[in-house]
């Protein structure tokens, strides 16, 4: 939710009371010895070149599913790399950068979006880790989804922060540097400063259905959708400083390019948990009162910071084992659903009004 909201369904003191009941249940909840150390290095992780890699789905997610099916694009139809920010607080931990990304899948996957899956295809926390995000996206180009509707052609890329105000942190724009220039090899994207392509729009609110648009090869979500998305003190890295960046590390021969698999009519399907799985039933995503991928406020009501735990970069899952604190933590994430979605209508009353 990159668009700028308005109005409220739940008092910011209300709020922070849930979450801080939440994070006090997740903190004092008992974990299984060992339970949150997985091996240091992750066997499926896929080499980008110059010592990156993308960390897969499997790290944060593997008890969540896709809810339905996942169209992919044609590799042809792949045509430009859009930069997303979550709107989330800045300056969390490793540990609260997985229990994000848990965050936004609920919230992406619940009533509020509908979507089938997390909405984008990569994210970049701010410690320079990169996750793959929707399921099977390190592979093929799967669909993404975004607020104001997805016009198409474009590999989704977040940045995990708010950067309203302040831009992503270094290790976080190397990585995405290192992340756009594997998929501009991968699908044959010309990045070179001032490059553009052009497309028929599937259809977003800045953009219907039928209308022909061109756009930078890299571009930011609000070139896209009507939203603030990905923040003022990101788009000066957007417009400039990745085309620059990104095409000399693809003229370096910096980049490690595995082939796409080849794209059809065929689509993800969703997958259902073994029932003898290792996955707790009652595991769930430590403060679910984060603010949504897409749905940040540029309001003022900002989201509580999540538990940061260890601050190592193992890039572990914390579970909440217990009922009470799975209980709380759900609490927090309907109210923050009923805020978010209050804000969207409010919005888009304004944007509909003359």
């Amino acid at each position: 939710m990159c668009e700028a909201c308005c109005g409220n369904t739940l008092s910011r003191r209300g709020f922070l009371t849930l979450s801080g009941l939440a994070a006090s249940a997740a903190l004092l909840a008992p974990t299984a010895a060992g339970a949150n150390s997985p091996p240091d290095h992750i066997s499926d992780a896929v080499d980008i070149g110059g010592g990156y890699e993308i960390l897969p789905r499997s790290t944060w997610g593997s008890d969540l599913p896709p809810t339905g099916p996942l169209d992919a694009e044609s590799s042809d139809d792949v045509r430009f790399l859009l930069i997303h920010h979550s709107a989330s607080p800045n300056g969390y931990s490793p540990d609260a950068a997985i229990e994000y990304l848990r965050t936004f899948y609920m919230l992406h996957t619940g009533p509020d979006r509908g979507w089938n899956d997390i909405a984008y295809n990569f994210l970049v926390d701010e410690h320079g880790r990169i996750f793959e995000g929707r399921e099977g996206s390190v592979h093929q180009p799967i669909r993404g989804d975004a607020t104001g509707g997805s016009q198409g052609f474009a590999l989704l890329c977040c940045f995990i922060g708010d950067h309203s105000d302040q831009p992503p942190t270094q290790p976080a724009q190397d990585s995405m540097v290192a992340l756009l220039a594997w998929l501009a090899s991968r699908y044959a994207i010309d990045t070179t400063p001032g490059a553009t392509t052009s497309f028929t729009s599937r259809g977003s609110n800045l953009h219907p259905v039928g209308t022909e648009v061109s756009t930078p090869t890299i571009a930011g979500h609000r070139s896209m959708s009507l939203t603030a998305c990905p923040g003022d003190a990101a788009i000066p890295l957007v417009e400039t400083v990745l085309p620059e960046r990104v095409s000399a590390r693809i003229l370096a021969g910096s980049t490690t390019t595995v082939p796409a698999t080849t794209a059809g009519p065929s689509t993800t399907p969703a997958t259902t948990p073994e029932p003898n799985s290792t996955t707790s039933p009652a595991t769930t995503a430590v403060g679910l009162g984060a603010a949504d991928v897409e749905g940040a406020d540029d309001a003022g009501a900002t989201a509580p910071q999540l538990p940061g735990g260890n601050t190592q970069n193992t890039g572990r899952i914390v579970t909440l084992p217990t009922l009470a604190a799975t209980i709380l933590a759900g609490a927090v994430g309907l109210a923050w659903l009923r805020l978010r979605a209050a804000r969207r209508r409010a919005h888009e009353r304004t944007a509909a009004s003359p």
